[in-house]
């Protein structure tokens, strides 16, 4: 299975310009230039006992964007693998087990450094409000390793059912456009219209952007079930994905 990983980890590597300029950019646009225009439009959002300026409460949770973004591209690439033909000579020397976990896997260190890169230098743009803690790292990397997790799988159940790229792309932006939407990264859920509100309730994004902002501003919230509904979600969609992939025509 490690041949496997340096596999996909390379082969990111080789795609580094396209990263670049389709997800990170963006995200570094998002941080500096669309986070600070927007402490002089949105008024101080009270939460967590506190008022929090745009930057510091939207800036944590915007790194899960690029997390999120990224792990759907890399999920789909067993939909690389299966139509130039490289998935049936992999699976001639590996197992669907160790080909999945080598998948999941390499998107969890790969998103997760780009992660750590992004929160060391949106520091200083927050410094003045953040917290720092022992569990700091701990809650950051959970929720960055979670969102991986989650997100890979999804993208893994469409790759077993697409037959074309373009319904690979509709279905990825069918996940990805949404679920940001509604998940708290852009603004409180509880700002949203009360139904729309309930629904982000159902969305592991809003818990994953919760225990984020946890890991930067030390606030109080309850970490274990946040945890745990992070580590439920993980648990169903990687199942089911493993499960669509272990009944999928690799030819």
């Amino acid at each position: 299975m490690k041949r496997l990983i340096y596999r996909n980890i390379r082969t990111t590597y080789d795609l580094r310009p396209h990263l670049f300029f389709s997800l990170l950019l963006p995200t570094l646009i998002y941080i500096f230039i669309v986070s600070l225009a927007y402490n002089k439009i949105v008024k101080p959002i009270p939460m967590y006992g506190r008022y929090l300026s745009y930057s510091t409460f939207f800036i944590p949770a915007a790194i899960l964007i690029n997390t999120l973004q990224f792990s759907v591209l890399c999920g789909s690439m067993l939909w690389t693998d299966k139509y130039n033909g490289m998935l049936e000579q992999i699976l001639s020397f590996s197992s669907r087990r160790e080909y999945f976990l080598s998948r999941v896997l390499s998107i969890v260190i790969i998103s997760s450094s780009t992660a750590i890169v992004l929160g060391l230098i949106s520091i200083p743009i927050i410094i003045e409000e953040i917290t720092f803690s022992y569990i700091t790292p701990f809650l950051f990397l959970y929720s960055v390793v979670m969102t991986s997790m989650i997100f890979s799988s999804l993208s893994f159940c469409v790759s077993t059912v697409v037959k074309t790229p373009d319904k690979l792309t509709m279905f990825n932006r069918i996940i990805t456009t949404p679920i940001i939407a509604v998940s708290g990264i852009f603004y409180p859920p509880d700002y949203l219209p009360p139904l729309v509100s309930e629904i982000a309730k159902f969305n592991p994004l809003t818990y994953a952007a919760e225990l984020m902002r946890a890991s930067f501003l030390g606030v109080q919230i309850n970490v274990v079930w946040h945890m745990l509904l992070l580590t439920f979600f993980a648990l169903i969609t990687m199942g089911v994905a493993y499960t669509l992939f272990r009944g999928m025509d690799v030819r």
